[in-house]
């Protein structure tokens, strides 16, 4: 469709310059949807910038634009000053059914990074957040034709993994063997890890001596060669190994695992401070200053337009001690996305993962099987407050006369996921959430920690999603074989969250609470589902009368019965070709929760036509073949957008 309405504003201006000798480009002619079929399916204002540019009446510019043959369009009417394109039916279900990818903006490669949870403790519900609009970012541009490559950024040398290791080495007293062990246990070790972690600030805070703990394990691990060191790499990749299985309980995969300490082994930071040094973009602060980052190397903000007013403006790049900051390993890492830094990885398949998956390792090791980074553009998937770091690393690839790279740098924000009191009091009174502060129980939700311990694992609601999914089908086929049961309910919980998650605006805090979640009544993945599994149902009881169903690939039959369907079943065909309009709007605007709302508008009007418009009890036999006709055609389709945008299946019962 965006093709067609492309070729049809190259016609409109055309005709406009031969017909009234005035140009107006096809850019500037814009091409909406009307909100009935009776009005057509699509429409044009174009008449009005006629009429102003040759001082006419819209009405008349309009009845002398209006002949003009366009591709796949019937004929076009002119309703006083607008003209309303009427589509050849047949001809459009062809485009439909044909199934090709849009046109992307952009030929060259689109990076999206998401998910990149600390390796220290297993995922919850915000984490999911994350995920769950990555991969539906991902999804999008796929589905607009772009190539994309999906990159989970592992942080393996950071602050909380050297908390874990310290709980482990300091509070249990485990060497690495024993750790080892524990991750052989019963409990899952992502688990074990998250309630460890929570014991190390009592830890920290019991004698000020100990955060040097904290530290001595930071270096060591950054140095590598020593227990300490593989305690932290066991603890690291151990968790990522949780984290990509969870993941996968979604069908949320990724191509890439990027490495913190591979960029310091293989002198990414080192290659990019030179590169700040040469510019100038970052200043060394002699250590005799009296400036409060001497000893430093500073990166200086405070001048700039952009950062005016804030009093922490400049930002230390590298610290007194001559450790690396996450703002510098980070402006790393996106210039080799951006394919701006001139070095690269090796590549690995990542060991012990659930599925095959590469991830990076020094360089001597060589490269994969293909190529990675080195995007057009970069989507950063990472909550609202990391917005300020953002803004810096954006900052610092201009001031490296990066211009096109930062502007092709995207924080794609999003607000976080609280705990709504009521379900945190639910949760406390079982056991399972610590107890909470009562001032902080007035408030209408609480921000999650997973230091403190007060979050909810996603394991746990895809568990409790699955189990309420098989009590509802239990309660209704209690002879369905147990199998068959955990296989629908696991389909049926997978929809049921994903949608939860997206149907929120980016910019909304999500309450989350756990009945909400667990509906599958009203707007939720279950209703939508429903309705692909609503068609298939119409086209098997047709099938066991007796019924011939037309095939959706005789181009024959389409041409002949699609001209019969009623203008209801036409209008939620017709929806189909808007979709990629809506899809880029939404990844134009980061807001996908316009495609999950589509996709439940579109199940809404096919229940209310099915209870509008006799299928299998049509008497004239012309229109009972052409709704059966649109009902097969509506089953595919919804299916693959299903699929293909939302990443939710169809299961073959509810």
């Amino acid at each position: 469709m965006r093709r067609l309405i492309g070729s049809w504003r190259e016609a409109l201006s055309a005709k406009i310059g031969k017909e009234f000798g005035t140009e107006i480009g096809p850019g500037d002619i814009s091409i909406d949807f009307p909100p009935k079929p009776e009005l057509g399916d699509a429409t044009t204002n174009v008449a009005f910038t006629v009429a102003r540019k040759c001082g006419m009446n819209p009405a008349e510019a309009a009845s002398r634009i209006r002949d003009l043959r366009l591709e796949a369009v019937e004929r076009i009417e002119a309703r006083g000053p607008y003209l309303n394109f009427f589509l050849d039916r047949a001809e459009a279900v062809g485009y439909l059914l044909d199934g090709v990818a849009p046109a992307p903006e952009m030929s060259a490669k689109v990076i999206v990074e998401h998910t990149n949870i600390n390796p220290n403790k297993a995922a919850h519900i915000g984490h999911l957040r994350n995920a769950v609009l990555g991969d539906t970012l991902v999804k999008a541009l796929r589905f607009l034709g772009h190539e994309v490559e999906v990159q989970n950024y592992i942080d393996d040398t950071g602050v909380q993994v050297a908390d874990v290791v310290v709980c482990f080495r300091e509070i249990l007293g485990y060497g690495f063997e024993e750790v080892r062990r524990e991750a052989e246990k019963e409990k899952p070790f992502d688990i074990f890890c998250w309630e460890l972690y929570a014991k190390s600030p009592k830890y920290y805070e019991a004698d000020p001596d100990n955060l040097n703990k904290r530290y001595e394990t930071l270096h060591l691990i950054e140095e590598g060669d020593s227990e300490t060191a593989r305690i932290g790499e066991f603890v690291a990749s151990s968790m990522v190994n949780c984290h990509l299985r969870t993941m996968d309980r979604l069908g949320i995969r990724y191509d890439l695992l990027p490495h913190e300490s591979d960029i310091l082994k293989n002198g990414f930071w080192n290659r990019c401070f030179s590169m700040l040094k040469e510019s100038g973009s970052i200043e060394y602060i002699p250590p005799d200053s009296e400036d409060k980052m001497r000893g430093c190397w500073v990166m200086r903000l405070s001048g700039n337009k952009e950062f005016e007013g804030l009093s922490d403006a400049d930002k230390v790049i590298v610290r007194s001690n001559g450790t690396v900051t996450y703002l510098g390993k980070d402006l790393a890492y996106q210039l080799w996305k951006l394919g701006a830094l001139g070095k690269d990885f090796g590549y690995v398949e990542s060991e012990g993962a659930p599925y095959m998956i590469w991830r990076t390792a020094p360089a001597e090791m060589g490269p994969a099987e293909r190529k990675f980074g080195g995007g057009q553009k970069v989507f950063n998937v990472i909550d609202v407050r990391q917005s300020y770091l953002q803004k810096i690393v954006r900052e610092g690839l201009k001031m490296l006369g990066r211009e096109k790279e930062a502007e092709s740098s995207v924080h794609f924000s999003y607000e976080m996921v609280a705990l709504s009191t009521r379900f945190i009091r639910e949760e406390i009174e079982k056991g399972r959430l610590p107890a909470a502060d009562e001032k902080d129980l007035a408030k209408p939700f609480i921000e999650m920690s997973g230091r403190k311990g007060l979050a909810y694992i996603a394991d746990h609601l895809i568990d409790a999603l699955v189990e309420r999914a098989k009590a509802e089908i239990e309660k209704r086929e209690p002879e369905t074989p147990a199998g068959e049961v955990s296989d629908r309910a696991a389909v049926l919980a997978r929809a049921a969250l994903k949608y939860y998650i997206l149907k929120f605006s980016r910019n909304q805090v999500v309450a989350f609470d756990l009945n909400e979640a667990l509906s599958f009544e009203g707007e939720t993945g279950p209703y939508i589902q429903y309705a692909s599994v609503r068609a298939g149902n119409i086209l098997r009881k047709a099938e066991e009368k007796g019924e011939i169903v037309p095939s959706v690939v005789d181009k024959e039959a389409v041409a002949r019965l699609i001209p019969l369907l009623d203008n209801d079943g036409w209008g939620i065909l017709s929806l189909f070709l808007r979709m990629p309009f809506v899809v880029s709007r939404a990844v134009e605007l980061r807001e996908l929760n316009l495609i999950a709302r589509n996709m439940y508008e579109i199940a809404q009007a096919f229940h209310n036509y099915y209870h509008k418009a006799p299928v299998l009890q049509e008497e004239d036999e012309g229109k009972r073949k052409a709704r059966l006709l649109f009902i097969s055609i509506f089953a595919r389709l919804f299916e693959d957008h299903l699929g293909d945008l939302l990443g939710i299946e169809t299961p073959r019962r509810m």
